[in-house]
């Protein structure tokens, strides 16, 4: 079984090689054996990252420290960049969080082996002397498709229970069976997610609803994999979802990149709380998936104006609030009800075939053309004149050109002169 390195990967091993093997380990070797696209290299040996950082001084191999407390540095060479590790054995304060509370660097690569996840991410390659190094026998688990605990399932979950959700991610992504002990400790131990970052936590959720576009071996529904493991394991709790089961329909109809947003419509329905914005507010904010304020805001917007729509909501106020964002619900009503996608595609149309304005600023007047037209009409008045401008504009009353807006304000003025 050939692992293939780079050149630049073959000579720093031989620069390396007098004072210790230098082994490339994890996910690369792990799809190289399987013949699937091979992705980042990790690298590791008993080399301390002074000493590393020693040897390879006024090389071309460039060596920048990424977290010393774990002894990882990136090593870069011409347009190549490696992460390496010293050979360490992890030590955990009490509970499930993922980061170790310190570390001792051992120069032994079982002791190395033993802090690390599953059997198939356990298998190291000397690139010197092209051989492969199988500790737990990660190969015959590759063969029999098998995601398999290094150690006991209770000892690799005990510390770290974000590996809970990184058995269901590869077990989409490589469409690999869990080995009956590891998911029944998995399900045991799901309370190890509490100690685990939203952030943490939404990274693997994401790389789960996209894992049927990960590999070549990946499934079409990978991610419906993942997340009836989510059911069946009983994550949703731990993840800030306040059901025990969701009931997923939209996930599995929307496009590839739709599928969160189709899981948030799946989860407000199993959840069906009183109000909407405010629950998507709560669950997509630092509580819990810690997602920017961006991706928030669109989030919440697609999901409410979807349910917004299934509660026919009058359209003139329903595009005021939602047309920007009328490009994604449009797709998850077409898959939900026939009749109302066409309700609101027509009026989406009416609006883009006439040019009306959707928001204020389209107007072809501001706050500073009445200042400059009207200094005595109070400031805080605009808003409400603007509003009731727009208003006649978009349902064509008067039209959208400055000095048929200016004699409108001019009358508004006038009568709330009077």
């Amino acid at each position: 079984m050939k692992i293939v390195v780079s050149e630049n990967l073959v000579e720093l091993a031989r620069k390396l090689r007098r004072y210790a093997p230098l082994y490339v380990v994890g996910g690369y070797v792990r799809n190289s054996l399987m013949g699937i696209s091979a992705g980042d290299v990790d690298l590791a040996s008993k080399l301390s990252p002074e000493k590393l950082e020693n040897i390879l001084k006024g090389s071309k191999f460039e060596v920048k420290e990424r977290n010393k407390k774990l002894g990882t540095m990136l090593i870069r060479c011409d347009n190549e960049l490696w992460e390496y590790s010293t050979f360490r054995k992890d030590n955990y304060d009490f509970g499930g969080k993922h980061v170790p509370k310190t570390v001792d660097f051992v120069e032994d690569i079982r002791e190395d082996a033993r802090r690390r996840d599953f059997t198939i991410n356990a298998i190291y390659y000397d690139i010197n002397k092209d051989e492969i190094i199988d500790i737990y026998s990660g190969i015959y688990d590759l063969q029999k498709r098998i995601i398999r605990t290094v150690e006991t399932p209770s000892y690799v979950f005990e510390n770290d229970g974000l590996r809970i959700l990184r058995m269901i991610r590869f077990a989409c992504e490589l469409g690999f069976k869990i080995d009956r002990q590891t998911f029944l400790m998995a399900k045991k131990m799901a309370y190890r997610l509490r100690d685990i970052t939203g952030t943490r936590k939404f990274q693997e959720l994401a790389k789960i609803l996209n894992s049927p576009t990960k590999y070549s071996v990946s499934k079409k529904d990978a991610h419906m994999t993942g997340l009836n493991l989510i059911n069946y394991l009983g994550l949703w709790p731990l993840m800030f979802v306040h059901v025990s089961r969701v009931k997923y329909k939209m996930v599995k109809k929307v496009a590839d990149g739709d599928r969160f947003v189709g899981l948030l419509v799946d989860i407000v329905n199993s959840i069906n709380p009183d109000c909407i914005e405010y629950y998507l507010k709560f669950l997509l904010g630092q509580e819990a998936f810690s997602l920017n304020r961006y991706s928030i805001e669109n989030n919440i917007k697609i999901v409410c104006g979807y349910f917004d729509a299934l509660n026919k909501m009058q359209n003139k106020k329903y595009f005021f609030k939602y047309y920007d964002y009328f490009g994604k619900i449009k797709e998850l009503l077409r898959l939900k009800s026939k009749f109302l996608y066409s309700k609101y595609y027509f009026f989406e149309n009416y609006i883009k075939n006439h040019k009306l304005p959707i928001h204020i600023k389209e107007l072809k007047i501001n706050g500073e053309d009445i200042k400059k037209n009207f200094p005595d009409f109070p400031q805080r008045k605009y808003s409400a004149l603007l509003y009731d401008i727009f208003d006649k504009v978009f349902d064509g009353i008067i039209p959208n050109e400055k000095q048929a807006l200016l004699k409108e304000v001019k009358e508004y003025v006038r009568c709330h002169n009077d």
